[in-house]
């Protein structure tokens, strides 16, 4: 039996019709080859584009560097030009010259003292006592927890509770916490929490302790103390 032939027809308004047979392979060629080239195609045209990019990239780099090359030669052409000066004068006259010149001393801050009496003030007028304080690292800042309670339960206690951080080099540190995290009104007692972050510069192993300050609405200062991180942080 013969293999089969595929009839491919060209015809013209102005001349015979054409007929070519062709076999599956030319058929499975053309189409194959016609894939390939568009590939390749495709292959070349990335290229080309990949190619294109890069020479603007080394254009680039290259302007750049001119542009640095000619920064360099003026001011070697400028450090020339002083050092003829320089050489134009007399050693002696120069160091005569130079002596002559002001010397501007930079003034240097006297270094205050550390005084741990005031560091570490203890202030406790038996109105507020405070329990269970805990501190632990949240997020990129601190979260402190306590129990805020009321020692003259005959009446309330409303004011504002302050923190701040007491560093190893005994700077003290301002922190930012929510006010309302930190105000109270209590007859008996409130549980308080707040989270502040950071401050600038300061980071875990910087801070010595916190110190707990409690303050009635009248601004009375009636509660302070130092709390060392290894006695509350957890």
């Amino acid at each position: 039996m013969s293999k089969t032939k595929y009839n491919v027809l060209f015809m013209r308004d102005d001349d015979t019709v054409k007929r070519y047979r062709l076999s599956p392979f030319w058929l499975k060629f053309f189409f194959w080859f016609f894939i390939i080239m568009m590939g390749c195609a495709g292959v070349g045209a990335w290229s080309g584009y990949t190619f294109w990019e890069g020479n603007k990239e080394l254009k680039r780099e290259k302007i750049a560097l001119q542009q640095s090359l000619n920064e360099a030669s003026v001011q070697l052409e400028r450090l020339q030009n002083v050092n003829k000066i320089l050489d134009s004068y007399d050693p002696n006259e120069l160091q005569s010259i130079l002596a002559s010149v002001p010397v501007e001393q930079k003034k240097v801050e006297p270094v205050k003292p550390l005084n741990l009496s005031e560091l570490l003030t203890y202030v406790n007028h038996m109105r507020a006592g405070v329990e269970n304080i805990k501190l632990r690292k949240s997020g990129k800042g601190l979260a402190l927890s306590f129990d805020l309670n009321n020692l003259q339960t005959s009446s309330a206690l409303s004011g504002l509770a302050g923190v701040k951080l007491i560093l190893n080099d005994g700077e003290v540190a301002e922190v930012r916490a929510n006010r309302n995290d930190l105000s109270f009104q209590i007859q008996r007692f409130k549980v308080v929490r707040t989270r502040f972050p950071f401050p600038k510069g300061v980071s875990l192993k910087d801070i010595y302790g916190i110190r707990l300050m409690i303050r009635t609405s009248e601004k009375e200062l009636i509660f302070s103390e130092v709390y060392p991180l290894a006695r509350i942080f957890n």
